[in-house]
């Protein structure tokens, strides 16, 4: 079960956050995935990661970073479906003629 989902910019603001069960800490978690996030060398990012008992699932498009939480054992392959699919829905789709 999804703990929270949040939208962060690529500075680590904020754009979207929901806290679906109240177990997680509050927004504060976001700015710890920000921090784990930049405090790891090089360009490639982990697509999950685990600290204090939360796991981070995430993907990044464009210049934005979508994050689901969770503290108990989900599949994180449907996790991160979840995650393409929410970004499939934003994506410009192009017209036709």
């Amino acid at each position: 079960m999804i703990s929270q989902f949040f939208i962060l910019s690529s500075k680590g603001d904020p754009l979207i956050y929901k806290d679906f069960r109240g177990d997680s800490g509050g927004r504060d978690v976001a700015e710890l995935f920000y921090r784990k996030l930049t405090g790891l060398p090089g360009d490639e990012s982990p697509v999950v990661m685990h600290h204090d008992g939360r796991h981070f699932i995430h993907i990044r498009h464009s210049s934005l970073y979508l994050v689901v939480t969770t503290s108990e054992n989900v599949s994180p392959f449907s996790l991160l479906e979840l995650l393409s699919r929410t970004m499939a829905m934003y994506r410009p789709h192009p017209q036709r003629c």
